[in-house]
């Protein structure tokens, strides 16, 4: 299970937190990528050649290196630029003035973020509103009380279970990292698809895919019912279609459905083992054949 650190300005001063940290994962027998080393804002106020240096070695030795509050400072973009991180944390003053400039903000730093290759996490978030807008921009992870308050080991197991939580294995949380740094915010109909060979999940559809989803309803209601029907040809062509876009034959599938003619474009974006995560915009393109 992956732990933070958390590092301030006075570790740096006081004493090489990558020696020290080294030695307690070497008399533990710890993986050193389970660990992520969280540096706040403030600390990189200072010595900033010195703190960009550990931060590279941080790195070099393993850890991830996220930036903790971030957007609490000053210097926040020019942090970003000068600096080294796997993740930055968006600080909870957005959530707490939830408002419509928060919002805009959020937005433009999650996909800056991307941009970079750099993975989100937002901090403070406690409603499903919070929630359902950080899932549209694509933000990855959230932190604060939404899901629970902090609890104990034993406590924290027994949620777990009561709520049929699926817990991600290492391979598995690498391969949805992958898929975090897409960015999702497309003014193009844009969902996520979890392809096992066998079987689609749908697991994010952007705004503009529902507008397309309410002016064709029938149509994305029997293409979901039947996709994991094998004996049905939805079924059929859609996996015959998948398969091609694993093995890098096709990247757009068209097809009609009652009067109407949809054209798929996908693209794969993660893939282990027999699994892809598929990247899928939808066009309706019943003009260009009506001509």
């Amino acid at each position: 299970m992956p732990v933070s650190i958390n590092l301030s300005r006075a570790d740096f001063q006081m004493m090489d937190p990558l020696t020290e940290l080294n030695q307690a994962m070497r008399k533990n027998g710890l993986r050193w990528s389970l660990v992520r080393v969280e540096i706040t804002e403030s600390a990189l106020s200072k010595d900033v050649a010195g703190l960009k240096r550990a931060i590279h070695n941080f790195r070099q030795a393993g850890y991830e290196v996220w930036m903790d509050d971030f957007g609490s400072g000053y210097s926040s973009l020019n942090y970003l630029k000068n600096f080294e991180f796997d993740e930055i944390k968006l600080d909870m003053i957005f959530m707490k003035d939830f408002d419509e400039a928060s919002k805009k903000i959020l937005t433009a730093c999650v996909k800056m973020a991307k941009d970079l290759g750099i993975h989100t996490l937002a901090e403070g978030v406690e409603t499903k509103q919070q929630l359902d807008f950080l899932q549209s921009i694509g933000c990855e992870r959230i932190q604060v009380f939404y899901y629970s308050k902090p609890l104990p080991t034993g406590e924290f197991a027994k949620l777990v279970a009561e709520k049929g939580i699926e817990i991600e294995n290492w391979q598995q949380s690498k391969f949805y990292q992958c898929v975090g740094l897409v960015d999702l915010a497309s003014d193009k109909p844009t969902c996520l698809a979890l392809d096992d060979g066998s079987h689609f999940r749908l697991l994010y559809v952007n705004e503009e895919f529902q507008k397309e989803v309410k002016r064709a309803p029938a149509v994305f209601k029997q293409i979901v019912n039947e996709w994991n029907k094998p004996e049905s040809e939805i079924a059929k062509r859609l996996h015959a279609f998948a398969q091609k876009v694993d093995q890098g034959e096709a990247s757009y599938f068209d097809f009609k459905q009652t009067e109407q003619y949809l054209r798929l474009s996908a693209q794969q974006i993660a893939r282990h083992e027999n699994y892809q995560m598929l990247l899928i915009n939808v066009s309706d393109i019943t003009v260009q054949y009506l001509k």
